[in-house]
């Protein structure tokens, strides 16, 4: 029987997957629910060896030999700082070694409790990898220890060799239970190379076969011809759709620019079928971030996800199987290599009919309504820099030509240097380039614009309705006066002043019609000088006018809608 302790089960099964099937003991008992779980496994070999000191190196002895990776194991305390010579060497020698520290509750360290010292770094300097477990109690933590010791056994030969370190709690061995029969088989994640076996290719290749795949497209630069080229060979060979917001600047024939608002729209009763059986995600963050996990969660469905272009573990959807580690044109062209034979489009226009049926607001004057006239308003091949918050979900509400090239600073979502951004890429290129800024943004980064650098052709839209709407959008209305105080940061303050003494033409607009006209003005290439237009629009008004779109995107009625249509056109993929 093994222990009934869910992170020791996670360890065992996860040794056992990863290869690290010797395991050398050191006494103690803190360590005793691992290592009766090991006693029962006939698939390890077990050493006892009771100086610490000399098990690290007995280890590293069987590691020459075989060339496998090792685990070493010991209770909490003083033992783990014996191991340290061993781990340098080794650090220094490139030795898979798989250091597993038993310890106390982190919770009390520092409270003269015996055995107990800071055990998680204890090798800093010395080691590939440093992970602290938890202790498992739902499952967000069980899904988080499962991550980390899946990452600490990749990294045992990832880009060299090396030790890795586990330190892990345990809070009462001597009453842990052992009616656990058999060991769970508990998700693996495996790494691919570019130089790894073809047949390692061809067994991924193979799996897609048959499969609805969505490709996530996260945050990227645009698409350069030899990887939109990769791209088309793959989905013409797959049946799969690409799922993208603008920052993803990807403009293939299978692509949805409107997953934001298409991942509102669907219900686990209406949409099921559209759930994938692979996600592959490339590049970086995405506006859809939320909604997807929303509605992969949903479906009920069992799906992988296949991460690429990185060697980090990235594991948003807690669905990862496998990291590959080659560039993105690299992998679709190796699976186009491998693909054995042509594959359809049911999957694609089944979320091309979702698609077609989402209609862009139609609202009164506020900043939606000057958001959309920018958006389409704005000249081929134009250069769109959006600010965080509010600003880069409303541009998502509107179509944009697909010559048109998007960015935001994305990588933390933060409000700094929207703006420096902008006039910084303005700096370096002749043709116009446009942002969409709130209030709150622009204030905060206002110095942006005291820049010997400024360019004449920075167009501005800012949308002033006196304070950071965002934070109103999950609370009711009737707080507004209250939140207004401090938390959305009410002002009364114009940009006026401050943009015509650095050199701008300013532009106010109150109304639908004088927002019309000045937008006009800052989508004319023809205009000379930088120029900026302001908004003024009621942050209440706003606030309503968004919340009242997304909930007229009525996921019942329009589910069935869209569901009959689908199996009306497409009946296979409804089978």
């Amino acid at each position: 029987m093994y222990s009934d302790n869910k992170l020791i089960l996670q360890i065992i099964s996860l040794m056992k997957q990863h290869g690290i099937l010797s395991v050398v003991i050191s006494p103690g008992s803190r360590h005793y629910p691992l290592v009766r779980s090991l006693e029962r496994d006939p698939d390890f070999s077990l050493y006892s060896v009771v100086d610490e000191r000399s098990a690290a190196f007995f280890a590293l002895g069987l590691i020459q030999n075989s060339g496998a990776p090792v685990a070493v194991c010991c209770t909490s305390g003083t033992s783990a700082i014996n191991y340290g010579s061993a781990v340098v060497e080794a650090f220094y020698q490139g030795l898979p070694l798989v250091v597993l520290t038993a310890d106390r509750l982190p919770e009390l360290l520092n409270q003269k409790e015996e055995q107990m010292f800071l055990q998680k770094d204890v090798y800093d300097g010395f080691i590939r990898y440093q992970g602290q477990l938890p202790e498992v109690k739902d499952g967000l933590s069980e899904w988080y220890c499962n991550r980390v010791i899946n990452e600490a056994f990749l990294e045992l030969d990832h880009h060299g060799r090396g030790p890795v370190h586990l330190n892990f709690p345990v809070e009462s061995h001597h009453t842990d239970k052992f009616s656990t029969e058999s060991l769970p088989k508990v998700r693996k994640i495996s790494r691919v190379r570019g130089d790894d076996d073809p047949e390692i290719w061809q067994r991924y290749a193979s799996w897609l076969s048959g499969r609805k795949i969505m490709i996530v497209w996260g945050q990227s630069a645009p698409t350069d011809e030899a990887l939109s080229r990769a791209v088309e060979r793959f989905i013409e060979r797959f049946d799969c759709v690409i799922l993208a917001d603008k920052l993803s600047n990807c403009h293939t024939s299978r692509t949805i620019e409107t997953a934001y608002l298409a991942l509102r729209s669907m219900t686990l009763e209406q949409t099921t079928e559209l759930a994938p059986d692979v996600v592959i995600t490339l590049f970086g963050n995405y506006t859809f971030n939320g909604e997807l996990k929303g509605y992969l969660s949903s479906t009920g469905r069992p799906f992988e996800v296949w991460d690429l272009g990185t060697s980090r573990v990235s594991d948003p959807f807690r669905r990862l199987s496998t990291v590959f580690e080659v560039r993105e044109r690299f992998f679709f062209e190796k699976m186009c290599e491998q693909a054995e034979q042509q594959g359809g489009m049911d999957y694609y226009e089944a979320w091309s009919e979702v698609d077609g049926a989402i209609e862009e607001p139609q609202v009164d004057f506020g900043e939606i309504h000057a958001v959309g006239q920018l958006v389409r308003k704005l000249p081929k091949n134009a250069q769109l820099h959006i600010a965080n918050s509010l600003p880069i979900r409303m541009v998502h509400l509107f179509r944009s030509d697909p010559s048109v090239t998007a960015y935001c600073n994305r990588g933390v979502n933060g409000i700094d240097g929207c703006m420096s951004a902008a006039v910084g890429f303005a700096a370096a290129t002749s043709d116009p380039v446009y942002l969409v800024i709130g209030d709150l943004t622009f204030f905060y980064d206002m110095n942006a614009l005291w820049n010997r650098h400024l360019s004449k052709n920075l167009r501005i839209l800012m949308l002033n309705n006196e304070g950071g709407g965002v934070m109103h959008m999950p609370l009711s209305e009737g707080l507004a006066p209250q939140l207004s105080r401090h938390i959305s940061a009410g002002h009364a303050t114009s940009a006026k002043g401050w943009v015509e003494s650095v050199g701008f033409r300013y532009l106010a607009a109150t109304t639908r019609e004088e927002c019309d006209a000045a937008i006009d003005v800052l989508t004319n290439p023809a205009e000379s000088g930088p120029i900026l237009v302001e908004v003024f629009s009621v942050k209440e008004d706003d606030v309503r006018q968004l919340k009242t779109y997304l909930q007229e995107l009525d996921k019942l009625t329009f589910g069935d809608r869209v569901r009959r249509r689908l199996r009306r056109k497409l009946p296979k993929l409804f089978r």
